[in-house]
Order: structure tokens, then sequence, then C-alpha cells
């Protein structure tokens, strides 16, 4: 079976809103995938990181929006003392 390289952006149209697992990857200067062959995908997270996983480097992506709100929303609180 023969592994296409495609760009991120090929690969959120390619599978919206869903985890992949990406092997033979570049990134730019900033860690930012830009290209890679999709090994797996899969609206759950589970199926994406289910073993064995590859013998090689691997990428694991989502290509919806993230509802991770980090730093951010902690900093709006007020924390005075």
């Amino acid at each position: 079976m023969e592994q296409t390289k495609m760009t991120w952006e090929e690969m959120k149209k390619a599978f919206p809103d869903e985890w992949l697992l990406v092997i033979d990857y570049e990134c730019d200067k900033s860690g930012h995938l830009v290209a890679g062959v999709v090994l797996r995908h899969s609206k759950s997270k589970d199926e994406v990181y289910a073993l064995p996983a590859p013998k090689t480097g691997m990428a694991l992506r989502y290509t919806g929006k993230s509802t991770f709100a980090g730093l951010r929303s902690h900093a709006t609180h007020d924390h005075t003392f």
C-alpha cells in the first residue's frame, strides 16, 4: 500500500475533526506540523493511540478546533490574597 505525503492543510480537509497519527513528518521552525503521511485517523483518540505503535517517529494531531483554554483561562481569574 502506497502512503502519500500530505500537507497539514490537506490533512485537515481530508480528515475534519479527527485525530491523526502521522509518520514521515516535517515541522517548521516553530515545531508546527507542515506535512507527513497519515498512518491512522479516527474521531476516537483511543483508536489512533492504540497499539501497536509504529517503530518510527510519529506525530499525533487533532484537525478540529481545540477546546483547551489552558493558562489563558487561569490567567483571567483574579487571584488576590
